[in-house]
């Protein structure tokens, strides 16, 4: 395994400003192993480890029960994944909406198929990334619940920011982790949530998550095959330590 120089890392898009600090950290460290990093989100950095393209992958969910077996089928081996940092979940709505703020209670109504009087549409990234299933969970929705049919489903978090900058009546869902601030203010904005027994609406911002005051949350996982690559098993190990 020290002949190894390079491994592949899969899952850029999911955390574009976090992931290469943590490359550059653990490259200073480590000077002797280059991580090379590639684009992409959950289904892709699960595919890349299958294919044994990329050593590490990078997801907002765990492995499926059916993807697991897939992995298992094809290289006869398991996926270890391990939550390394946590990212809001954050509602945009367009800056001509005039609207601002959200109580949770109306989001659970809106998810159950109501109306709310300052949208009428939602845009989510494609389901299969593991943010709407974070997001649903964080409402108390059960994973696999109904989806309202005024939710439409788009292929990334990119065409969500452009679907609400076009569309003053709707919101959008996205992670602080992947759509940074620069995009956020072109002609949209972050909306403030009031969770569950708080006097105010407080925006998606770290230390708000942490304290319960910002109900929307999910998290960033790092995965390795159990018998793959050592180098990358050790890049994992070093995400879950305190260094890390």
């Amino acid at each position: 395994s020290d002949t190894v120089k390079t491994i592949t890392l899969s899952g850029l898009e999911l955390a574009p400003g976090l992931i290469p600090e943590l490359v550059s950290d653990y490259e200073w460290r480590f000077p002797q192993l280059h991580i090379r990093v590639q684009d992409g989100g959950t289904a892709r950095a699960l595919e890349e480890m299958v294919n044994q393209r990329a050593a590490v992958g990078l997801m907002y969910r765990p492995p499926t029960r059916e993807e697991k077996a897939i992995v298992m089928s094809a290289v006869n081996d398991s996926v270890l994944c391990f939550p390394i940092a946590l990212g809001g979940i954050q509602l945009l709505s367009n800056d001509n909406s005039g609207l601002d703020s959200l109580d949770v209670n109306d989001l659970r109504r809106a998810m159950r198929g109501g109306q709310h009087p300052g949208f009428e549409r939602g845009y989510a990234p494609d389901p299969n990334q593991g943010l709407w299933d974070a997001f649903r969970s964080c409402l108390g929705f059960a994973t696999g619940a109904p989806v309202p049919d005024t939710v439409t489903f788009l292929a990334d978090e990119k065409a969500v920011v452009d679907a609400v900058i076009a569309d003053p009546r709707a919101i959008g869902i996205t992670s602080t982790l992947s759509v940074p601030d620069t995009v956020v203010s072109a002609g949209v904005h972050a909306l403030a949530v009031r969770a569950d027994g708080k006097p105010v609406a407080a925006l998606p911002e770290y230390t708000k998550i942490g304290y319960g005051e910002y109900p929307l949350f999910h998290y960033l996982y790092a995965a390795c095959l159990a018998n793959g690559s050592v180098r990358g098993a050790m890049f994992v190990t070093y995400l879950t330590s305190d260094r890390g």
